[in-house]
């Protein structure tokens, strides 16, 4: 029998608040996926390796996964609740998860809601990238969502690279840019500077090397479910291999935002106030901000783009008011462009931004 919604949201799930404190092991595991990931949770004992985990460590993770909305959500014993978050569209392709990640919509409410680690990802399909253009574009997409996790620095956010294509369905340069879009989300140009941005590279444990080969960045031949036909789902053995990496990654993740630096210490506090005056300014801005307690902080300037332009502060930083000019120039000496720039305070398990408009 199919239990209410409703008391699934208020008693089985227990994701927290947006404050969580920064010291608090988040416990809500939580997994957005097509029947790719299906397969990877089944065939790769994913709710095994966290039990087990849990058995071993005394921990109380709980693993909840989203399939198709027809299928809707399943609990950490495997039984389906019978709810599902109707995702928009049904649609986790790259320009789904941006509607799902970037507008106001009901199942991005629930998952947020309900879940602490949250982990997403595309399935196969996402590996035809057709031209540079749509390279690129995707990129923006991700970027666009990372804005998005910036505003909710109490959850964790595991970003899934997509799996490659069979060696049968794709071509050279589609398998080299899925690599290359793969690449670019596990790298630090995607995740440095976001505690909560967590990156998972499926793709690289399932593609071929990137070795110049025929095979070259599409589905090894080994984890392939048929030679034949270009199905591109990964068989048993892949999904084998997959499955303990990705609890572990998971299980990994739900302490990103565990920040103590000895035994005994309490969590770094957040920042507060941080604004800039003038705003707008040309050519001297002064960001300010103030501290509940001594934190090693970072004070960066990025594009609206999320690309880095300079970094203002960066280190041990005391209790009280800071004051940190920038003069509009990039970290290479070079002047900024006019536009809107924004600055942002990252702290062990906290960040704010603020954004300053350079008038030239």
């Amino acid at each position: 029998m199919r239990r209410p919604i409703t008391l699934l949201l208020t008693l089985a799930l227990i994701a927290p608040a947006a404050t969580t404190a920064a010291a608090e092991t988040l416990t809500n595991l939580f997994f957005l996926h097509h029947s790719t990931g299906r397969n990877v949770i089944a065939e790769g004992d994913v709710r095994d390796c966290i039990a087990a985990h849990n058995a071993q460590h005394g921990t109380a993770y709980a693993f909840w996964d989203h399939d198709y909305n027809a299928l809707g959500l399943t609990g950490p014993d495997g039984d389906k609740p019978g709810v599902s978050y109707q995702i928009p569209g049904d649609n986790t392709d790259p320009d789904g998860l941006l509607t799902l990640w970037t507008t106001s919509n009901g199942a991005r409410n629930l998952i947020l809601q309900n879940h602490q680690v949250i982990a997403f990802k595309s399935c196969y399909p996402a590996s035809n990238i057709e031209t540079e253009a749509e390279l690129a574009a995707r990129k923006q997409w991700y970027l666009q969502m990372r804005d998005v996790f910036d505003l909710h620095p109490g959850h964790v956010f595991v970003v899934v690279s997509q799996p490659p294509r069979h060696r049968l369905a794709t071509n050279t340069a589609e398998a080299t840019r899925a690599r290359a879009f793969a690449d670019w989300l596990c790298s630090d140009a995607y995740t440095a500077g976001h505690p909560n941005v967590v990156a998972f590279d499926l793709f690289d444990l399932l593609a071929a090397p990137d070795d110049g080969s025929a095979a070259a960045n599409r589905l090894r031949y080994a984890y392939e479910r048929s030679h034949y036909d270009g199905d591109s789902h990964p068989n048993a053995a892949a999904n084998a291999a997959t499955g303990p990496a990705f609890a572990q990654v998971l299980i990994a993740a739900s302490s990103a935002l565990s920040v103590t630096t000895g035994a005994g210490d309490l969590p770094l506090a957040p920042a507060v106030r941080l604004g800039s005056h003038p705003n707008p300014f040309n050519p001297l801005t002064t960001v300010t901000f103030a501290l509940e307690a001594p934190a090693r902080a970072r004070l960066t300037v990025h594009d609206l783009s999320g690309a880095l332009v300079a970094v203002l502060a960066e280190g041990e930083l005391a209790t009280g008011n800071h004051a940190v000019p920038w003069d509009g120039r990039r970290a290479d000496g070079s002047a900024s462009a006019s536009g809107v720039y924004v600055a942002r305070l990252q702290l062990p398990g906290a960040q704010a931004t603020t954004k300053m408009h350079l008038v030239r």
